[in-house]
């Protein structure tokens, strides 16, 4: 009965997302895209400022890599290389 309930909730939230996705087709992507593209902005405003606040924005900026980092070493990756490579993507294709 647990295997039938989980694979009916399972079906109706991608029935939800469909859903949504119709209604509204905007979407952000996933696996710390979000994350990274801030760092990356934040750093890059980070050199625009001197004194403690630069450092207060790094700081951030370190913190939001945190969460990608996260879920490419959950995901059996290297963190650190896996991070390398999408902040150089994001960079390159201006993302």
């Amino acid at each position: 009965a647990m295997i039938i309930d989980e694979a009916k909730r399972s079906l109706h939230d991608a029935m939800c997302v469909t859903r949504n996705l119709i209604k509204d087709n905007r979407i952000v992507y996933g696996g710390g895209a979000a994350e990274v593209s801030c760092s990356i902005a934040v750093s890059e405003a980070a050199e625009r400022v001197s004194g403690m606040g630069q450092y207060a924005m790094r700081a951030f900026a370190d913190a939001l890599d945190d969460i990608p980092m996260a879920l490419a070493e959950n995901s059996g990756l290297s963190p650190i290389v896996t991070l390398s490579e999408v902040k150089a993507r994001q960079v390159t294709e201006k993302n």
